[in-house]
């Protein structure tokens, strides 16, 4: 699992304002609840309350950088591991790995990392 405190090093390059602060806004490269990188596009985060998880694709959408975008809203581990093979987004099986290391429910995870319900 990804360190959900700090965005990962693949994400800094894509150029936030400052990619050491975590951000509240779910389309920025340093948002607070990356909970898994898959590749340069893709990656998965949870909302900021806990209720879903959201898989996201990377757009250019200027010179100096991007955003992401919510491309499935999911609430299961199974659920969001199909919408990643739909979208095939998982190219290895690390991938694949990391996501089926996810607790069950979006709700386990926000438990596990300490979401205030």
């Amino acid at each position: 699992m990804a360190n959900i405190g700090t965005p990962p090093p693949s994400l800094q390059k894509h150029g936030s304002a400052n990619a050491s602060t975590p951000s509240r806004r779910e389309r920025d490269d340093a948002y607070w609840g990356v909970v898994a990188v898959l590749n340069d596009r893709f990656r998965v985060i949870i909302d900021e309350q806990g209720d879903q998880f959201i898989l996201q694709k990377h757009y250019a959408e200027s010179l100096h950088g991007g955003v992401w975008r919510g491309q499935s809203y999911l609430t299961t581990k199974d659920s969001l591991i199909r919408a990643c093979v739909r979208l095939g987004c998982l190219s290895g099986s690390n991938q694949r790995r990391l996501l089926e290391a996810l607790p069950s429910t979006v709700r386990e995870y926000a438990a596990q990392i300490g979401l205030p319900r």
